[in-house]
């Protein structure tokens, strides 16, 4: 049986795999990246960072998935969902957090807070448990969770 991959029904905006954009991306709509991005991208929809993508510049969005590699830093008022290829070198500030098994994370996570009116409309629908941990919660000292 195959694997479903998370993939919006529409997308906004689509930049190719030969493409190579440098300066920020700024989209109210989803992105799907398959090429290369020197800068910022910011939508304010879903973010798709596919395995053929490299990224230099921080990311802010939605939800973001990510298979490629980026080298800077991320902000989701959803999800990060780091694939199996992903390769992220940075921080990241998000409200939930998956990571596939394969994917490499280097750097600091905070875990944020949304109001409920906001969680509610960056929510995808579906429920599912979900390992929560504040940021508050973690000693300092502690090396597990």
């Amino acid at each position: 049986m195959l694997k479903k991959k998370n993939s919006p029904a529409s997308m906004d905006t689509v930049i190719g795999e030969y493409t190579t954009i440098i300066g920020n991306v700024d989209s109210e709509g989803s992105l799907k990246i398959l090429g290369k991005i020197e800068g910022d991208i910011k939508a304010g929809g879903d973010i798709y960072i596919e395995s053929t993508s490299t990224i230099n510049g921080n990311i802010y969005g939605s939800n973001v998935y990510v298979s490629g590699k980026i080298n800077g830093n991320i902000i989701a008022k959803g999800i990060l969902h780091l694939q199996a290829q992903a390769r992220l070198y940075g921080d990241i500030e998000v409200s939930s957090i998956v990571t596939d098994e394969g994917a490499i994370f280097q750097g600091t996570c905070k875990m944020i807070e949304l109001p409920e009116d906001e969680a509610a409309a960056t929510s995808s629908g579906k429920s599912s448990s979900r390992l929560k941990i504040r940021h508050d919660d973690l000693d300092e000292d502690s090396t597990e969770i």
